[in-house]
């Protein structure tokens, strides 16, 4: 007889395969059509990809496993991480009004070239790096809680997420997202009032951890306030959160669905770092990166546990397939796409056909660079990195003095700062309070330089509105024409038609 925790989850993994393949279906009938849902995803699949993409590895078992460690305090992570979010729906409004597709598209459109390819390729280098990062948490979920190999576990899900991305694009991705989601929150919220009432409650799970792990301040002021000002420029400036904003049907579901999205990930992280107490008090030893899954299998129901698992491994492959296609755009709008000689010499069925291609290729390739024994973790923060010090130029357009020569040596400070602080200095602790994440100093730096230069130089300025209208001209032109490549390709309908 079939375990019903394996029979949960494989009946899970049916289920998302569906939804995927269901709401991905006409997705290459048009450029903004595959990569962002055609601009129209509703509140509740827009809140849920945008919750969904951070909390996969991370936010659920890297959080159980920092709280097994450290204690309650490894919360702040995830909370930290909500309050940015609801911080920055104040302004998501404005950054929607941009009609573009990537974050290097919008920064080349202001500062030039040079920028432009800065921002791809530093976007391009961390998201396959945490596409990378993702993988192998997927398979060893899996392997642990099943009896597939972990080679095989590894392949069947990248095979997954890599073959939802590249058959329906936003779509098929923020579709599943929800279904990950809605699962992970609701059954989250159930299961960890069981666990700790099947463990004898909070007292009983209290007195078997040490003393410091009850802290919630233990992780230090600094590293709070720092962790709050890090999100704040991955929600301002990174592809994979940008990407999703610019899907929403409207301003104000995208605003709302910020808010929304950090309001739920803020009280996320009690409940993982919980699971993660729950595991020293009670676990006998076990191995801290499975204080997770463990708590899910030996302190509730195993058809629940199975199906909390399962979504686990779809919120991990939320981030994995967010990132990937993330990677993907970027690589087509910014580096193929000029290369091609710009929009007016592609047509979009052309631009589909490309992007899942490149899909294909990045997931892969992230795959095998998880098997290789590279180290992903400094690949992940440097690309991390100086993807939020990208943050300084997406600020630096509402700056009325802004020169836009300032740019580029700007991020070129900034990304020079982060390197040094990251890996020469080391992100050194202030106070016994904790470690200030390099982003910080970078975006500080290059904001600073951007500034120091516009006074300096008094060149050309630029508005805001002139960006904006813009943009949507040329997107307009590109969405509304009929052209044909030199392949014989012809557009399909755009999304508006």
């Amino acid at each position: 007889m079939i375990d019903p925790l394996v029979a949960s989850m494989i009946a899970y993994f049916g289920i998302t395969i569906l939804i995927a393949w269901w709401y991905g279906r006409g997705a290459g009938a048009g450029y903004v059509e595959f990569t962002l849902a055609g601009k129209n995803l509703g509140l509740v699949p827009f809140t849920m990809t945008y919750f969904a993409t951070f909390v996969g590895g991370g936010l659920t078992m890297g959080i159980a496993q920092k709280a097994f460690v450290d204690g309650i305090s490894a919360q702040w992570y995830a909370m930290t991480q909500g309050i940015a979010w609801m911080s920055i729906s104040l302004v998501i409004g404005y950054l929607y009004a941009f009609d573009v597709v990537s974050v290097p598209e919008l920064l080349g459109r202001v500062f030039g070239s040079s920028t432009k390819y800065f921002a791809a390729l530093a976007t391009v280098i961390g998201q396959i790096a945490l596409t990378a990062g993702q993988t192998i948490g997927m398979a060893t979920i899996i392997a642990t809680v099943t009896t597939i190999p972990l080679d095989v576990a590894f392949w069947m899900s990248t095979l997954v997420f890599v073959g939802i991305t590249a058959w329906g694009g936003m779509n098929s991705v923020a579709w599943a997202d929800t279904l990950h989601g809605i699962i992970i929150i609701v059954g989250m919220a159930a299961a960890i009032p069981a666990a700790l009432a099947n463990t004898g409650g909070v007292g009983a799970v209290a007195a078997g951890v040490p003393q410091g792990h009850t802290d919630w301040l233990g992780v230090g002021i600094v590293q709070i306030a720092t962790w709050y000002l890090l999100y704040i420029t991955v929600a301002g400036a990174q592809q994979h959160l940008l990407q999703r904003t610019w899907s929403a049907k409207d301003a104000g579901t995208a605003r709302r669905g910020v808010f929304l999205a950090g309001l739920v990930i803020s009280g996320y992280g009690i409940l993982t770092a919980t699971a993660g107490l729950i595991a020293y008090a009670e676990g006998a030893g076990v191995d801290s990166s499975m204080a997770f899954a463990w708590t899910l299998q030996n302190t509730i129901h195993p058809v629940l546990g199975g199906v909390l698992l399962a979504a686990a491994v779809g919120a991990v492959m939320s981030g994995a397939d967010s990132m990937l296609l993330a990677g993907a755009t970027t690589f087509v709008n910014d580096i193929y796409v000029p290369w091609s000689g710009g929009m007016e010499n592609v047509s979009q069925t052309h631009l589909v056909r490309v992007t899942r291609l490149v899909i294909l290729v990045f997931g892969i390739g992230a795959a095998a660079i998880a098997l290789s024994g590279v180290e992903i973790v400094v690949i992940d923060n440097l690309g991390m990195g100086v993807m939020s010090v990208l943050f300084a130029g997406v600020v630096a357009l509402f700056w009325r003095h802004t020169d836009r020569r300032a740019g580029f040596p700007g991020l070129l400070v900034g990304g020079a700062v982060f390197v040094v602080w990251r890996f020469v200095l080391g992100e050194p602790e202030f106070f016994g309070e904790g470690a200030v994440e390099a982003a910080v100093p970078g975006t500080l730096a290059a904001l600073l330089t951007i500034a120091v230069l516009s006074y300096a130089w008094d060149g050309e300025t630029f508005t805001v509105e002139e960006i904006q209208r813009a943009a949507t001209r040329d997107m307009n032109r590109f969405t509304q024409r009929d052209l044909r490549t030199s392949d014989g390709d012809t557009d399909a309908p755009s999304a508006d038609d």
